[in-house]
């Protein structure tokens, strides 16, 4: 098969080990106004565009309360602009160390361009956040072709209307030839509704939620066990491919590739 595009989300999948940026800024944000929240908490959303995952923590009586009480105000529409205002700093002031590629991925780019495939991003963080994150990228040799988020589709994952613009935008004819590789559920149901390849990678993924230290100091034996998890989590949501990392990805393509030519 002849791949006409690849497609990647951010954070887990091709930057941020662990997909954790999100989950810091929202914790370390929320910290601030007096309102603890935990990790299955605020994954719980983070498909969601981040308004909406505002709006989402603040169903709930103690979250709502505790933000209410540090703006003092309680309309719901004012405290999300404000909470989301604060994100925003927390979330750039990270930035420069959430934004080193994963393993694996500077190999799969080199792949691609070396092929004349293009690829690009999709992404159901903040919008406003990718004009910072292009550079950094991009001096490590990631320089996608598109970039699509919520503001440009106006729906989140598992929505496939990212991942189609996406495509439209990279030229693709069938969505059949294009690999969407994500490291959430959400991401793979998005792939699978868009009608392309759904891949998963492991290693370093939101829905594995390791920082990379924490991933290293495991036994052999536990990676292996959450390896085995991940990906009956990834096979249940209909992946069509599962990998352990960029590399592994590579590597599949170069073999399909050799076979095709013989």
């Amino acid at each position: 098969m002849a791949i006409e595009a690849v497609i990647f989300d951010w954070e887990g999948t091709t930057i941020d080990y662990g997909g954790r940026a999100t989950l810091l800024a929202f914790q370390r944000t929320f910290t601030s106004f007096g309102v603890k929240l935990s990790e299955g908490v605020v994954r719980r959303d983070m498909a969601l565009g981040d308004l909406a995952h505002i709006h989402r923590l603040l169903q709930d009586a103690a979250v709502r309360d505790g933000a209410a009480a540090y703006f003092g105000m309680t309309s719901i529409d004012d405290l999300a602009v404000r909470i989301l205002a604060a994100i925003k700093r927390t979330r750039l002031a990270i930035l420069p160390t959430s934004a080193q590629l994963k393993p694996g991925v500077r190999e799969l780019i080199a792949y691609l361009e070396a092929n004349h495939i293009p690829y690009g991003t999709t992404s159901s963080g903040d919008p406003e956040l990718i004009p910072d994150l292009l550079p950094l990228v991009a001096a490590q040799g990631f320089r996608p072709h598109v970039n699509i988020t919520t503001k440009d589709a106006e729906a989140g994952r598992p929505d496939p209307a990212m991942n189609r613009l996406a495509m439209a935008q990279l030229g693709v004819q069938h969505p059949a030839r294009t690999i969407i590789l994500g490291d959430t559920l959400d991401d793979i149901r998005a792939a699978q509704a868009a009608r392309a390849n759904a891949v998963g990678v492991i290693e370093g993924a939101s829905l594995l939620g390791l920082a990379k230290d924490q991933w290293l100091a495991l036994t052999n034996q536990d990676r292996q066990q959450l390896r085995w998890k991940i990906r009956r989590e990834y096979a249940a949501a209909g992946a069509d491919l599962i990998v352990n990392n960029a590399r592994d990805l590579v590597r599949l393509m170069q073999s399909e590739a050799t076979m095709a030519a013989n």
